[in-house]
């Protein structure tokens, strides 16, 4: 059973992120979604704040809950959810199309997150949802990338907010990045499509990173739902591992992102749950602990494998053979900062549910000696 401490509503969305994965938990969250406390106005909240609006409008669909839901709230539901599928019809074409464009050029390249796992991860039932399409690429072809994205009609996000200072300092600040890009389409009720490319799976100014060009090699060629015979390069599954796993510690170590309300939530977890499972015999065997090791990640990784057990009951760390690594003390050192996690007196679970996170700076603590 699910702990129902924060309430149903937050039992739902956990088990949600988690994955149902038996039809006693088809029914768990029938029986929850059901009771007579619970507030609907708060779990339409957390479903939007943590992006598993569509996500959640799925689960009642499916359970047939048509006349145990508010109707005002079911016919919102239902209509989010295929607008939601409207948009990822939308973004695997336009995917396909900047796919094409690179390999045409013969530009290395893997698209990531979200498009590579609402197919996977997610059955391509239209429940995962997506701010815009990820790419990853190296460093050295900035430039050639750039040139292409111009040429199909892309430009700069900050040119859309007639705001190039902002651009500019987003890319000399940003070396791990490519300014955001934003191309203008007309399709019903989408007026911008964004794409983010990345040439790092860490951050500017890591202590640690895992080479781009290692990890681009031997592509995984996968299917895009509804366009036969087309596919797309994707991370082979330790790569997308670690990539995920790292863009969750960043988000959920680094002040910044907690600041701009852009820091972890449960759909990040979930990712990296249903990763584990689709891909267990791959992350098991002696390769993914040499790269991690190789590579200076595998405290990082464990630490993140540690909040994600404690806070849905999964055994990740052991799995993975982790037992003796993410010591949180040795990663402050290795950070060389204070970090947000530090100054956070709850659990990872008390952190995902509040919504008040950012709102108070937290206090660095003072040097020996001040």
């Amino acid at each position: 059973m699910p702990d129902q401490s924060l309430g149903p509503e937050w039992a739902i969305l956990e088990l949600l992120a988690r994955g149902i994965i038996d039809d006693s938990e088809v029914q768990m969250v029938r029986d929850l979604l059901t009771t007579d406390t619970m507030k609907w106005g708060e779990l339409l909240e957390q479903a939007l704040r943590h992006k598993m609006f569509p996500m959640l409008a799925h689960q009642i669909m499916s359970a047939s809950l048509r006349f145990d839901v508010p109707t005002n709230i079911y016919m919102h539901l239902e209509s989010a959810l295929e607008w939601n599928r409207w948009q990822i019809e939308v973004f695997r074409r336009e995917t396909v199309r900047v796919a094409q464009a690179l390999a045409d050029r013969g530009i290395p390249f893997v698209v990531t997150k979200g498009m590579a796992f609402e197919s996977t991860l997610y059955d391509s039932l239209g429940t995962r949802y997506m701010n815009d399409i990820d790419f990853m690429i190296t460093p050295r072809d900035r430039d050639k990338v750039m040139t292409v994205m111009q040429e199909l009609g892309f430009r700069p996000f900050f040119d859309w907010a007639k705001d190039a200072r902002r651009e500019e300092i987003s890319s000399r600040l940003n070396p791990d990045h490519l300014p955001k890009l934003a191309r203008e389409i007309d399709q019903p009720g989408i007026r911008l499509i964004d794409i983010d490319i990345a040439n790092s799976l860490t951050w500017t100014k890591s202590p640690f990173d895992v080479p781009v060009e290692e990890a681009l090699e031997n592509p995984v060629e996968q299917p895009i739902p509804g366009m036969s015979g087309v596919n797309i390069p994707c991370f082979r599954p330790i790569y997308q591992f670690l990539f995920t796993v790292l863009h969750l510690f960043r988000e959920a170590w680094l002040q910044k992102f907690v600041e701009s309300g852009t820091d972890v939530g449960l759909m990040k977890f979930g990712d990296v749950i249903r990763l584990i499972d689709r891909n267990q015999n791959k992350l098991t065997d002696s390769e993914l602990l040499r790269i991690m090791q190789t590579h200076g990640v595998t405290d990082a990784v464990a630490w993140v494998l540690r909040h994600m057990d404690e806070t849905f009951h999964t055994h990740a760390v052991e799995l993975l053979a982790l037992e003796k690594h993410g010591n949180e003390k040795l990663l402050r050192s290795q950070m060389r900062s204070p970090g947000y996690v530090n100054a956070w007196s709850e659990s990872m679970r008390g952190r995902l549910q509040s919504k008040s996170r950012g709102s108070v700076r937290p206090v660095a603590p003072a040097h020996r000696g001040s």
